[in-house]
């Protein structure tokens, strides 16, 4: 039971004024965003490799690493993690310039644009919950 509370987000502390509360739950939700999205994410990512395992009937381990990759990054960020914010938008963003340069047409650009979008909003929460939480610590 002791290593599933680790795994839980830690909450704010309760006797935080009015506004850094209200500014802390818009950090939340903003963060909420970000790793709902990964994780949906990397789900249609695992689909798309057992499909492509049975469509080739070959077995390729890279194709499993990249969803759980993307899952141990959307954990990153659950946790409030900046660094692992920066690595997912990182991610998105090479993923989408190698996919470019590999087949000189930009596919998938809507759906890669929605996707740093909703990891640059998760960046941003992440930011503005620790800057909340610095100013608590010193004032």
């Amino acid at each position: 039971m002791r290593a599933l509370a680790a795994l839980v987000r830690p909450a704010p502390a309760p006797g935080a004024p009015a506004d850094r509360r209200e500014r802390l739950a818009k950090a939340e939700r903003m963060i909420d965003l970000g790793w709902s999205v990964a994780a949906l994410w990397a789900v249609l990512r695992m689909i798309a490799a057992l499909w492509l395992l049975r469509a080739s009937g070959g077995y390729e381990a890279a194709w499993f690493l990249d969803p759980l990759l993307i899952l141990l990054l959307a954990y990153g960020l659950y946790r409030r993690s900046r660094l692992c914010a920066v690595l997912l938008l990182a991610y998105v963003v090479v993923e989408l310039w190698l996919a470019f340069h590999a087949t000189g047409r930009p596919t998938g650009v809507g759906v890669a644009l929605l996707l740093e979008v909703s990891f640059l909003t998760g960046l941003r929460g992440g930011l503005l919950y620790h800057r909340e939480m610095g100013t608590a610590a010193k004032g």
